[in-house]
């Protein structure tokens, strides 16, 4: 191709631009001096070149791009009257192939425009899913887009805007608390940023909505008379493990879904811990076993499903016990409670008892401490041996 700059040297650029000499008509790079061709220049990021045809403008230009993987090539085309094309190659020959097949003509630039641009997005959503999602947690990321594959998954994701975006999550239930609503517009915007890296879309309208304010500072825990009816209730349930799965919940301050993972493979009764590889902040950790919890275990120990928590109905899944939770708590006469709190039962439990609030996030699994200030009120005794010790002989 005439109109494209040589290459003489990776740092050093003559451009050549077809029926002119670059004195006369210099359309290179701005800042560019075309008389400065023996000039090596030193920590050069990219390499660029102009292209312009007979009868109308083509800005055509190649990125060198160094990334930890290696060296890629990033191709910018710009037409008049189109939308610019982006994309990535391995090496300069298959860049410069790319450039000189679309701007041989105007039809192959809208051509390509077309195919990549009007991708419905559920075909998106299925490729991220497949190639894109690094996550820990695929099954509740599925879950989320899913939802979106139901409102706009039929729609072609250049026409997706951001009212469209806003529209649909106005239509969640309305009993989904702001973080939740943040959480379903947080894994539509990484579909959309992905879409924007491998299927050249220009712009993430998600990154234009707000969030909505979150405040999770929820600290409900059961008192002592609440702890005892609550045991008391969960013994006499059907399912006869719930005993169980609430002590080992109020003990370790494990999440439902962590504990609802374990296998007998990762109880070590001799050592009277348990095993956790995947957590919320995507660290394995381990749980120390209280006496009463391998006694429980110990119960069991002769029903060697897989999971230690398994249905009854299919031994290779978890137990849904929400049914036999709802049944404990009005038995127990415990109103505004959820199994989660148990957790905060357990954060509860350490403060009061003077542990402080990094022993506590160390129990929790907390990477940032400013989770578990919201149990700073309760760490009252531990403030106390605090300023005794310091502050005693002033």
């Amino acid at each position: 191709m005439a109109g494209i700059a040589q290459l003489v040297e990776p740092w050093i650029v003559i451009p050549v631009v077809a029926g002119s000499s670059p004195v006369s008509r210099p359309t290179t790079l701005k800042g560019f001096n075309p008389f400065l061709t023996n000039l090596k220049l030193i920590n050069l990021l990219c390499v660029q070149f102009c292209v312009q045809l007979t009868w109308r403008l083509v800005m055509a230009c190649i990125q060198k791009v160094q990334r930890k993987k290696g060296l890629v090539y990033r191709v910018f085309i710009r037409s008049t009257g189109l939308k610019p094309i982006t994309k990535t190659f391995k090496t300069k020959r298959e860049a410069t192939q790319f450039v000189n097949r679309l701007d041989s003509d105007k039809r192959q630039v809208q051509a390509y425009q077309q195919n990549k641009y009007k991708a419905p997005l559920s075909s998106i959503i299925d490729e991220y899913l497949a190639n894109g999602y690094k996550g820990q947690r695929p099954n509740e990321e599925s879950y989320k887009l899913n939802y979106w594959k139901s409102q706009l998954g039929s729609k072609e994701i250049s026409e997706i805007t951001r009212m469209d975006v806003s529209n649909s999550l106005s239509a969640l239930p309305a009993h989904l608390s702001n973080a939740t609503i943040n959480r379903y517009k947080a894994s539509i915007s990484v579909v959309f940023s992905f879409a924007c890296r491998y299927y050249e879309l220009l712009d993430n309208p998600v990154l234009h909505i707000p969030s909505k304010p979150e405040n999770n500072a929820r600290v409900r825990y059961l008192t002592n008379d609440e702890r005892v009816a609550l045991f008391a209730a969960t013994k006499l349930s059907k399912w006869n493990k719930l005993y169980l799965i609430t002590l080992m919940a109020i003990t370790t301050g494990a999440r439902k879904g962590e504990l609802l993972g374990l296998r007998w493979i990762d109880i070590d009764l001799n050592k009277n811990t348990a095993y956790i590889a995947i957590t919320k902040n995507g660290e394995p950790k381990v749980l120390p076993l209280t006496s009463k919890v391998v006694s429980e275990l110990y119960k069991f120990k002769h029903q060697r499903p897989q999971l230690v928590f398994n249905s009854e109905l299919k031994q290779d899944k978890p137990m849904c016990f929400t049914k036999q939770w709802k049944k404990a708590l009005e038995q127990a006469d415990i109103q505004d409670f959820r199994f989660h709190d148990l957790r905060h039962t357990t954060a509860s439990y350490l403060a009061q008892s003077g542990a402080s609030l990094l022993e506590i996030a160390d129990v929790l699994g907390h990477k940032q401490i400013q989770v578990t200030k919201r149990y700073s009120h309760l760490c009252i005794g531990h403030k106390q041996k605090l300023i005794n010790r310091v502050m005693s002989d002033l």
